[in-house]
């Protein structure tokens, strides 16, 4: 499926005010995401209740995961443009509002507004890049989404940091709202209204709530592997089982199986996610890994998660060129054979304790399999479905892949702490580090350190492994079959 794009950039007249609307929504729900973090000693001595604080990052999170596929319906029924400019307006409303909380319970609140005000926002940037752009455009346009991404990842610490320090923590707040408004004036008159012939506005509270109880459950099987584990994983079977029989018994369920697990959309979706859940059971312990197994000073290696974010990063955007010259599916299948590569690169240098350069360069690869992979998927997801059900469609592929990030995150801490429990008979020194707290990590921690990280990068081969599945499946049948039904972009 080779293109040559011929067509304007995403900065041209025609483009510009959409391309700012969206990407400067993205930026604010990166920074959010990520800044609050570097906030939180400070937050804590002013507002108290520091065994609150993980709450505050973590109602974010769920809400947004949770709200991406609620959204996805809304934005099909009532256009994109209308679920932008309110999820956008409440953001930014929630955010100013956090940082005038005077309690961490409010605070805590307004974080739930926030992280659901986001989810919406997502999913409408996602429904709009599939609909406004011309299908040239759009690798480039979610290249762009990516670089965005990737960039906030590395700049929001040292940003935050910086109104730390002239500042106060609040103020990582209150930006929210002038740039949150300067979304809303460029998005109300520019992104997609609602496509001819889609659904009427429905939300389907009992779908939601079992995708959240599937969610939730997993993430604590996986976070602390044991007995408990056994039990949760059988309350996500059961609550699997009720959501599949409700999605088959109503008409518009929150999330349609055909999105889920029918051909194409099982293959897109779950190929870029076990990418992702390897990558980032892996990536997410990095700076313990070199700090505490290798005895890097904490600063240094607070430097290492570059080297995944910058290869995402690089996988996207190359990706966006690659589509030019190559089919997605070919992409894709590149993808898959760099994460491999990249996988067992890290694999084998940290098991056998070797150079730290050679698990950076393991990493990574692993994040530009990543970029490769999921700004094809997106775009094989545009090529597969009616301008009417892109929001359903785009929605459900975002929950997928927001299941790689928790699972990724959760399963790689849960695996390094076992290992290192079974070792020193305690995981509470390494508890202490993952919490930033000063201890010394004798040789005895180090060994442990190392050993769990090891077991934590082999099983992420595994993983990717898995990925050769999904992407078989789209390359044995029809690419054709697979953009049967192209998506055309929407006019103003």
């Amino acid at each position: 499926m080779s293109r040559v794009s011929s067509s304007p950039g995403l900065l041209s007249p025609q483009f510009r005010k959409i391309s700012f609307a969206i990407y400067t929504g993205v930026a604010l729900v990166a920074f959010e995401g990520t800044a609050v973090a570097a906030a939180l000693p400070q937050l804590a001595a002013d507002l108290g209740r520091i065994d609150l604080l993980p709450w505050i990052v973590t109602s974010f999170l769920f809400a947004s995961g949770l709200v991406t596929i609620v959204a996805g319906p809304l934005v099909d029924a009532l256009g994109s443009r209308r679920v932008f400019v309110l999820a956008t307006a409440t953001f930014a409303i929630a955010g100013f509002g956090a940082g005038l909380a005077n309690s961490i319970f409010v605070l805590i609140v307004l974080r739930l507004i926030q992280g659901a005000a986001s989810g919406a926002l997502i999913a409408s940037s996602i429904a709009a890049v599939n609909l406004a752009y011309p299908s040239s455009l759009t690798p480039r346009a979610f290249a762009a989404n990516s670089t965005i991404w990737g960039l906030m990842g590395a700049a929001a610490p040292a940003l935050a940091a910086l109104l730390l320090n002239v500042a106060s923590w609040r103020w990582i707040f209150f930006i929210n709202l002038p740039l949150g408004m300067l979304c809303v004036f460029a998005g109300r008159d520019t992104l997609p209204e609602r496509q001819e012939g889609a659904e009427s506005p429905s939300i389907d509270w009992v779908g939601a709530v079992l995708a959240g109880i599937i969610t939730l459950a997993t993430i604590a099987a996986v976070d602390d592997l044991g007995v408990r584990s056994i039990i949760l994983l059988g309350v996500v079977v059961a609550a699997g089982a009720m959501f599949v029989t409700h999605a088959r018994r109503i008409e518009r369920p929150v999330l349609r199986l055909e999105h889920i697990i029918g051909h194409p959309y099982r293959s897109i979706g779950l190929a870029p996610t076990l990418l992702i859940t390897a990558a980032f059971a892996t990536n997410l312990y990095i700076t313990l890994y070199v700090s505490a197994g290798r005895g890097w000073s904490v600063d240094t290696a607070a430097w290492s998660v570059l080297f995944f974010i910058m290869g995402w990063t690089t996988g996207a955007n190359t990706s966006s060129l690659l589509q030019a010259r190559m089919s997605e599916v070919d992409v894709m299948t590149l993808g898959l054979a760099v994460g491999l590569v990249g996988s067992a690169l890290t694999a084998s240098f940290a098991w056998t304790d070797g150079s730290v350069i050679g698990v950076f360069a393991g990493l990574s690869l692993s994040g530009i399999a990543i970029g490769l992979s999921t700004n094809a998927a997106l775009t094989l997801l545009r090529a597969a479905t009616e301008a009417r059900q892109i929001g359903r469609a785009g929605a459900a592929h975002q929950f997928l892949r927001n299941q790689g990030f928790t699972l990724g995150s959760a399963a790689g801490g849960a695996i390094l702490l076992l290992v290192v429990g079974r070792e020193l008979g305690s995981v509470e020194p390494v508890q202490q580090l993952l919490a930033g707290e000063e201890i010394d990590a004798g040789p005895a921690i180090a060994d442990a350190v190392r050993r769990g990280f090891g077991t934590v990068t082999l099983v992420s081969f595994v993983v990717t492994l898995l990925a050769i599945l999904p992407i078989s499946t789209l390359r044995r049948r029809s690419v054709n079959e697979v953009a049967a039904s192209p998506t055309e972009p929407a006019t103003n």
